[in-house]
């Protein structure tokens, strides 16, 4: 697994801070949540990168 660091601005942090309390999990299991996500919602841009590999 790897460790990465992130810059947050201090209200980005306490918002997600507080909606992964509200959630009941961790601050780390919200962002790796949200990236997946994200990757998912990406995932157009990874198939047209593997076509030109």
């Amino acid at each position: 697994m790897k460790r990465v660091n992130i810059r947050l601005s201090e209200e980005a942090h306490t918002k997600a801070k507080v909606i992964s309390v509200l959630k009941g999990i961790t601050l780390n299991e919200y962002f790796e949540k949200a990236i997946d996500d994200a990757i998912v919602s990406d995932k157009t841009l990874l198939e047209k990168l593997k076509k030109q590999i």
